[in-house]
């Protein structure tokens, strides 16, 4: 290695890391002492445990990384001009997506207490717990079942079945017993099989949960705010008794209960240590703009930035005309579902089908007009996000080249094939969110890359902007289930729609490409 590739990667380090270090660590101190303090300590913000494990990590990361990160890896020079520090901002947030999960886990273990209690009625602050006696008053019994589907091509359908007896104490109907049953089946089943499965599992169930003692657990769980608990309160409401403002659930556990989270401990620096190093040895490959730098040091402001000219994107005007109206449209519906109580980061699919989702049997029974509703619902926050950063993406060569109209009748007959494709090749999914339309948006692209409107620099600039918008659509997919039948009917559709509209007027669209 010469001297200035050293002296050149020092600065890099020094005018880099600093910031690195206090996004990293500052987010995890924030993050945590937050939840500490308005969750565990004084119970100020109830939110459910599943989002601080996964969809708060998933999502706060991109915050002070777009802010305070992004601009500071604007030094890094790369070889060819339309790349950015994109790739380096990923391992950053997978580094602390790991970091925040882990942590999480660790911080609701470590302040978790135990209690071994004579009597259910003299706990006080613990969440896990040993009882020495108690009877459970079985002439009240509660069932809730629910129904999900998951898997990376929503290939397998879950059932569970949660049971509550109350417990017999001085308080009336205040201690609960819960216990969760789970099936998982393949979603391919036809619904009178899958309606036989769930008898027979509902039924075995039942038995299990009456016959079994429920005094052989090795500790018990009182659960905290969670979508299980949520379950379990539904169950209990359905034994029609009068009920308490305050409930206590207890589930049993089996295996010893140890409060040494050294392991996990040892797992968070051991994600850092890992990220870190990654990070720095991709630092080597992209050169170092010096110009940028100075600019930077002395204030100076660059001229444009690709978060203020996305966020510009929700003005309809000029270019993108339609695809804001589009993207405003989606952002109306989603803020629609969340303040009528759908959960922001991970409504379940029943939820998603009762507010217009797509489905086979209701598509079939009459239902039509889920094959265009479908496509303005999204499951959460991360979903829509991604999906409008797809939109964008496409939507900047596609709607100045065709125009608006046929822009529009592009998205929308692009996505409604993709429902199609999509109830024609699921038997019991369902499939909601403007993916589906947005790969037709892409299809159009592919369509014109088929034909000679284009230069050669010009087709190899939109292979990779395809590639950028699939390859995160296929790391979703590892978070959740994905319908690739509707994505791959959306990009053949708008595929098709494009080619066509290009034949009818190729002129037209040469001249607006150049």
């Amino acid at each position: 290695m010469n001297k200035n590739f050293l002296k050149n990667y020092s600065l890099k380090l020094k005018y880099i890391l600093p910031t690195y270090f206090i996004v990293v660590f500052g987010t995890l101190a924030i993050a945590l002492a937050f939840r500490w303090l308005f969750s565990i300590n004084f119970s100020l913000l109830i939110i459910k445990e599943e989002y601080y494990k996964f969809w708060i990590p998933i999502i706060l990361p991109w915050i002070p990384i777009t802010i305070w990160l992004r601009p500071k890896l604007r030094i890094l020079k790369f070889k060819k001009q339309n790349r950015d520090s994109v790739g380096h901002q990923f391992i950053v947030w997978l580094t602390m997506f790991a970091m925040l999960s882990i942590s999480n886990h660790y911080l609701t273990e470590s302040t978790a207490k135990f209690e071994a209690l004579s009597s259910i009625e003299n706990l006080k602050e613990g969440r896990y717990i040993s009882v020495e006696d108690f009877q459970l008053n079985k002439s009240l019994f509660g069932v809730e079942r629910k129904f999900d589907v998951s898997g990376k091509y929503g290939q397998y359908f879950n059932i569970d079945l949660f049971f509550v007896y109350p417990l017999k104490t001085d308080v009336a109907l205040k201690y609960w017993y819960g216990k969760k049953y789970h099936l998982q089946i393949s979603n391919n089943l036809s619904e009178h099989e899958k309606e036989q499965r769930f008898r027979s599992f509902y039924k075995t169930s039942i038995k299990s949960f009456k016959t079994h003692n429920y005094l052989e657990a090795s500790y018990y769980e009182v659960l905290q705010v969670s979508n299980d608990k949520d379950a379990f309160l539904e169950a209990i409401e359905t034994t029609d008794s009068y009920i308490p403002e305050e409930l206590i659930i207890i589930e049993p556990k089996r295996g010893t209960y140890s409060d040494d989270n050294s392991t996990t401990l040892a797992w968070i620096f051991g994600a850092f240590g890992i990220g870190f190093l990654i990070f720095l040895f991709t630092l080597i490959f992209p050169g170092y703009n010096r110009l940028v730098h100075q600019r930077q040091l002395k204030g100076i402001k660059p001229k444009s930035d690709e978060l203020i000219e996305m966020l510009q994107f929700l003005i309809p005007r000029d270019s993108h005309y339609i695809t804001s109206i589009i993207i405003i449209l989606n952002l109306l519906v989603f803020l629609i579902m969340v303040f009528s109580g759908i959960s922001i980061l991970s409504p379940s699919a029943t939820e998603l089908l009762d507010f217009g989702g797509n489905r086979r049997f209701e598509v079939l029974n009459g239902e039509w007009w889920r094959l265009f509703t479908s496509m303005f619902i999204h499951a959460g926050l991360m979903h829509i996000v991604l999906n409008i950063f797809g939109l964008v993406l496409g939507s900047i060569f596609i709607e100045p080249v065709f125009g608006r109209i046929k822009f529009l009748a592009i998205y929308l007959l692009s996505g409604i094939c993709a429902s199609i494709t999509s109830i024609w090749w699921h038997d019991n999914t369902v499939s909601i969110g403007a993916s589906g339309a947005i790969f037709g948006v892409f299809g159009a692209l592919l369509g014109l890359l088929l034909t000679n409107a284009m230069s050669s620099e010009s087709k190899k600039s939109i292979f990779n902007m395809l590639g950028i918008y699939v390859g995160i659509s296929l790391l979703t997919g590892l978070a959740g289930s994905i319908d690739n039948a509707a994505h791959i009917g959306g990009l053949i559709s708008g595929a098709i729609l494009g080619l066509v509209i290009y034949f009818l007027d190729p002129e037209s669209i040469k001249e607006r490409i150049d």
